[in-house]
């Protein structure tokens, strides 16, 4: 009797799409994904092909999007930085496949990152600051859905193109627009519009970085990186500073395994034997769809999960689709995952960590061909003799073959971040030229 009564229970629950733990038989971890990275149940609405307005006023913008149901793509540009200019004007000047998407959406164009507001914008750990051209996409409600942006060692174009804007933007529109969104709740936490704003300027240190930096009084807005160099330099007057924080931020997909798709934005094209991700269960021609328990949109909401993994051993959760259905695994990392050629980044090789070489070295006629070759640029006209190596008789025309040894091929960044990474205050410079002749100086505290 009991054992009949056990069958009759268990086909009860059965029938109720129940298991025995008391949750739906198609709730598990890969069958919410399914769901969550499936077919849309929404519709995007149809919009007549019509010039982007790029509003400069962001309250209004999200005014204006509550009232439309709309979500938000706001873009933060750093107009003197020259890096990303190419695509920032792709963006603004539209295109057959961009605009009708950009219409959809309530759009603004920021040009001053010292207006970042953390409530709505949260840049420690969402945006790459050693980039001049950043996308947010919010909810009507400031409700982060994602990002969009990046670069690495070899250009400005490598992560990002027009193609890859479209397709993240079409996947928001989805996501937006799927009548189960809110029940899912995996977007960014609802901010307090009542709550006191809090933007760079309002940070411990503010007013110290710019007392060490003078010249910030002359610029007519505060600078992407700039606000990286003030995350950098509060650490390190708080004495939290860390070097592998500060050289290894913004992991790119390659350092766990995984190469993607620039314009696709989440296809996988490859997978590293014995890599992290080929561990997980990954394969060319699967597409992820999350990671770190956020919802990826494209590229850069992959690498913003790896930039706020752990810089040691971790666990990152992740799910793709393969064949319309979901697979939940985890990427297992150990230390020392995060290393990449970061030298093109201007935190590192311009920033706050270590000292200034003392002028900055320009190609010289045999870069590129095995060994180095730089110029010293010294400053122009009267102003060389002020320069704290010209009283050691350096030039601007003689040609540096190694300093302190090294006769690596670099180009001046990784010359740059190399010297930061590696001399302190009081130690000993000594160049050598392409001219026979070796020039000694010491780093002093100031120069």
């Amino acid at each position: 009797m009991r054992s009949l009564l056990t069958r009759v229970l268990f086909a009860a629950l059965l029938c109720l799409g129940l298991s025995l733990g008391g949750l739906r038989a198609d709730s598990s971890p890969d069958s919410k994904w399914t769901d969550i990275l499936g077919p849309s149940l929404g519709s995007v609405p149809e919009m007549a092909f019509q010039p982007v307005l790029w509003r400069s006023d962001f309250g209004a913008a999200l005014e204006e999007a509550r009232s439309e149901n709309r979500p938000l793509f706001v873009t933060w540009r750093c107009l003197p930085c020259k890096q990303c200019a190419d695509f920032d004007k792709e963006v603004l000047d539209g295109s057959p496949q961009l605009t009708p998407l950009l219409t959809q959406f309530v759009t603004v164009r920021m040009t001053d990152a010292g207006n970042l507001d953390e409530r709505y914008f949260p840049f420690r750990g969402y945006q790459d600051l050693d980039l001049s051209w950043w996308g947010y996409f919010l909810s009507p409600k400031g409700r982060l859905y994602g990002v969009f942006g990046g670069k690495d060692h070899v250009s400005d174009s490598t992560r990002i193109s027009e193609a890859a804007l479209v397709n993240t933007l079409e996947r928001i529109l989805r996501h937006h627009h799927d009548p189960r969104r809110e029940s899912w709740n995996i977007d960014g936490p609802l901010p307090d519009p009542s709550a006191e704003p809090h933007g760079p300027r309002d940070e411990t240190h503010f007013d110290l970085f710019k007392k060490e930096r003078p010249w910030m009084d002359k610029q007519a807005c505060v600078h992407c990186h700039q606000v990286g160099d003030l995350l950098n330099f509060d650490s390190m007057q708080k004495g939290t500073f860390d070097l592998n924080v500060y050289t290894q931020p913004w992991p790119l997909p390659e350092n766990v395994g995984i190469v993607v798709d620039r314009d696709d934005g989440l296809l996988v094209t490859s997978v590293e034997p014995n890599s992290a991700a080929q561990r997980a269960g990954l394969r060319a021609g699967d597409r992820l769809g999350m990671a770190g328990n956020r919802r990826l949109f494209g590229q850069a909401d992959f690498r913003g999960v790896l930039h706020r993994a752990a810089y040691g051993a971790d666990e990152i959760p992740v799910a793709w689709l393969r064949n319309e259905r979901a697979h939940v695994s985890k990427l297992e990392v150990s230390p020392g995952w995060r290393k990449a050629q970061n030298s093109w980044r201007k935190t590192i090789y311009e920033g706050i960590y270590g000292p200034h070489l003392g002028f900055f070295p320009i190609a010289g006629p045999n870069q590129g061909k095995g060994a180095m070759s730089f110029k010293p640029f010294m400053g122009s006209g009267a102003k060389r003799k002020e320069n704290a190596w010209y009283p050691t008789g350096l030039r601007p025309n003689m040609e540096i073959i190694a300093v302190n040894g090294q006769t690596s091929d670099w180009n001046s960044r990784q010359f740059l971040a190399w010297f930061r990474l590696n001399h302190k205050i009081g130690d000993t410079v000594t160049l050598e030229t392409r001219q026979g002749k070796a020039f000694t100086w010491t780093i002093p505290s100031k120069h």
